[in-house]
């Protein structure tokens, strides 16, 4: 007969004990194994780092700047070119009321640089030589004179010593480099470049709220140049003039509530015009009574793209009420700078591509406003960017 597995395992063995041979002891130390394995591993590898082997992991690398960086960096670089050459041209000017207009252009610009977030580094290292390469030392070329050559004096080399090895252009430099100084006139050529290119910067980027800025960055720019160059006498900022054309299309994006309180806005600018322009008399009234024409017309303007026009949802009113202690230049101002503020903001509400009405009406209101006394400020029609006074 054949003895059963608990006899077998529970046989005496040659001391006579019981000899329990259950193979659990084994299998509990295989599992055991793989931990103690794992936690030699880890030893081995420190003490692999320590003797100064490591895993070579690539270097970071610059990130490529989207659509939105771009234009942000463009914007800066117009800027930063403006305050370089305002601050290079200011030690030669000795008039009062360019310096003033010099300075003013500066500062703005230096304004509009931190609101668009400064110049952009990456906090990667610079690039260097690579280890183990160097730059090649410069050499020196040195020629012989040709046969007859700087032996005597002549008129190429007067003072026989082969002093003058390069020609010298007129501008005073051996390569061509021009070395002019900057002048007034260059500052103004870099501000209508930039106020033409940040505007359309504005209406083409994605990002409402840095069309804003844009916006409002552009008019400002658009302004200094005026400024210098009535200031220098400069032809320069001649082809920057707004051309404000008659509203037809609505901006896409926009919706019905916007356009009503913009049709409003520019019918009571226009019927307040008209009532305080009424009680004075001269070119202030002349200059009311036609600024509040162009009022009602792009309010006319704006309502029949709206399709408003005639319907219940016709904003506009026969009167409105006025505050009473202004006068037409008070009053004036104060509307022209609330419509900057109103076509800043259907700048951000309108969709790219789109804004080009909103971005001229910005510039003209704000030139209105200045006429009527405003003083000049970086962020036209951004409130919230001017200094609490």
């Amino acid at each position: 007969m054949t003895p059963d597995a608990t006899a077998a395992r529970l046989a005496p063995g040659a001391s006579g004990r019981v000899a329990l041979r259950s193979p659990r002891p084994l299998v509990h130390g295989r599992r055991h194994r793989r931990p103690v394995l794992a936690a030699l591993a880890l030893v081995t590898t420190l003490l692999v780092a320590g003797c100064g082997v490591r895993l070579e992991t690539p270097e970071p690398t610059e990130p490529s700047p989207d659509v939105h960086e771009v234009v942000r960096r463009a914007a800066v670089d117009d800027a930063l070119a403006v305050e370089d050459l305002a601050a290079a041209v200011a030690p030669t000017v000795t008039d009062p009321t360019v310096l003033a207009a010099l300075d003013e252009a500066g500062r703005f610009a230096e304004q509009h640089v931190q609101a668009l977030g400064g110049v952009y580094e990456s906090g990667l290292p610079v690039p260097t030589e690579t280890d183990g390469e160097s730059s090649p030392e410069p050499v020196e070329v040195t020629t012989s004179p040709a046969p007859g050559e700087g032996d005597d004096e002549g008129p190429d080399d007067p003072a026989g010593d082969g002093s003058q090895d390069a020609p010298v252009t007129g501008d005073g430099t051996a390569d061509g480099t021009s070395t002019a100084a900057p002048t007034t006139d260059d500052v103004v050529t870099a501000l209508v470049g930039a106020a033409q290119r940040t505007r359309a910067s504005a209406d083409l980027t994605q990002d409402a709220e840095l069309a804003r800025l844009l916006a409002s960055v552009a008019a400002s720019e658009h302004v200094s140049a005026q400024r210098l160059a009535a200031a220098t006498g400069s032809e320069a900022a001649t082809d920057l003039d707004v051309a404000v054309v008659p509203v037809e299309d609505t901006p896409s994006g926009v919706g019905a509530a916007d356009l009503a309180t913009l049709v409003a806005a520019e019918d009571a600018a226009g019927y307040a015009l008209e009532v305080r322009g009424a009680q004075v008399d001269g070119d202030v009234r002349t200059a009311a009574v036609a600024r509040a024409a162009e009022h009602r017309a792009r309010a006319q303007a704006w309502a029949l793209a709206a399709g408003t026009d005639g319907t219940d949802q016709d904003p506009r009113r026969t009167a409105y009420v006025l505050p009473d202690g202004e006068d037409v230049t008070t009053l004036a101002r104060r509307l022209e700078t609330e419509l900057t503020a109103s076509y800043a903001s259907l700048v951000a509400t309108a969709a790219p591509e789109s804004r080009g009405d909103a971005l001229a009406l910005l510039t003209d209101s704000w030139l209105a406003a200045l006429a009527w006394g405003a003083a000049p400020v970086a962020f036209p029609g951004m409130p919230e960017q001017q200094p609490a006074s």
